[in-house]
């Protein structure tokens, strides 16, 4: 009697399962995209996105953010089809602006100002957080080919700061493709899987309040400018970083190429740093609260940063390009950056109104 019983409730139990694994299958070949998904489903960009961070511990804000990215794993509210697209922005996380809301990118607010002044070019933000220049042009040989339509008339580079910190943790960001099988399988899974995306957007909510900018390295709330006492030697440094600017100009020199055979201009727009600041006669740094009072501030990261961008500067006048110079002209104030080098909304709008003064007339 027992085992019948027994036999009965197993019964049920499979019955019941099998019945949910067949809704489970339905399910996922009618809302999933197993059957049309796209070539690069195994590449490390993050599609089909749709979170909301608590970012009032940066910014001081107790709004939530938005951050979509869509099935092409392009950012924000472009209209939908790559076929509009005028001008594809790509760059690191200081592109990307994972914690800065969709309406608050400085490539939204880029193509706002350029709609209000009667232009009809559409902006789009392909920026993936970590990429440098290498990881730039695997995306036009894996990643923006493989966009249906997708034939911008110009590229723009907000380039520099990650070339200045390459190694084997930057190659993760850059690799497009891992090499991981378990890695590329997650993605496959990502990006064709209705249901396994569902479960990450729940858990990005349940987890949102607990979301930091691991990135944010600098507490630029609270602290103060000082002196840089401890000035590296520039031709010193220089020779120690040659063989890395060689490396990084001969990757300009593909980037650009890649883009022209894409049928694009390529712009090339230098970066700064939000923790220096000239202040004459000196060269300040910010020091935040909780790093105490560091005996020696010295300008490493800022000098090496400006070497970088003269060999940015110097292959746009060999390539006969446009370059801007944002990294000399533009002016920052205190409240702009929220660490070292990420904007705030209000630093954010502050490179778009300035690249759209550059821009305005050249596109």
């Amino acid at each position: 009697m027992v085992k019948i019983k027994s036999k009965k409730i197993l019964r049920v139990f499979l019955i019941n399962f099998l019945l949910i694994l067949f809704v489970v299958l339905i399910a996922e070949l009618i809302f999933g995209n197993w059957i049309f998904g796209p070539k690069y489903s195994v590449l490390n960009i993050p599609r089909n996105e749709n979170r909301h961070f608590d970012v009032s511990n940066v910014m001081g804000r107790t709004n939530s953010i938005l951050y979509t990215r869509d099935k092409h794993g392009l950012r924000g509210t472009y209209g939908g089809d790559p076929k509009s697209v005028d001008v594809l922005v790509i760059g690191g996380s200081t592109t990307d602006e994972q914690f800065i809301d969709d309406s608050e990118t400085w490539v939204r607010q880029l193509g706002k100002l350029f709609r209000d002044s009667g232009s009809d070019l559409t902006f789009v933000n392909a920026g993936i957080d970590g990429q440098s220049t290498r990881g730039h042009a695997l995306a036009f040989e894996l990643w923006f080919p493989n966009i249906p339509n997708l034939r911008p008339k110009y590229v723009i580079a907000y380039i520099g700061i990650n070339d200045t910190t390459l190694g084997s943790e930057r190659a993760l960001y850059d690799s497009m493709k891992s090499d991981q099988f378990m890695r590329r399988a997650r993605y496959f899974i990502m990006n064709h899987s209705v249901l396994y995306n569902q479960f990450r957007r729940i858990r990005g909510m349940l987890l949102a309040h607990r979301a930091h900018v691991v990135h944010g390295s600098k507490d630029m709330a609270n602290g103060k400018w000082v002196p840089v006492n401890k000035v590296v030697d520039i031709d010193v440094l220089r020779k120690s970083v040659n063989l890395e600017l060689k490396a990084y100009k001969n990757r300009l020199l593909k980037l650009i190429s890649l883009i022209k055979s894409y049928g694009a201009k390529p712009i090339f727009v230098t970066q700064t740093r939000g923790d220096f600041r000239l202040q004459k006669p000196h060269l300040s740094t910010w020091v935040s609260d909780n790093e105490g009072k560091p005996s020696n501030t010295t300008n490493f990261n800022f000098q090496k940063l400006e070497f970088f961008n003269e060999v940015t500067l110097s292959v746009c006048k060999t390539s006969r390009m446009l370059c801007i110079d944002l990294a000399k002209k533009i002016k920052f104030s205190d409240g702009d950056f929220y660490d070292s080098i990420h904007t705030t909304p209000t630093g954010s709008m502050k490179i778009a109104k300035f690249l759209f003064r550059e821009l305005t007339g050249k596109l």
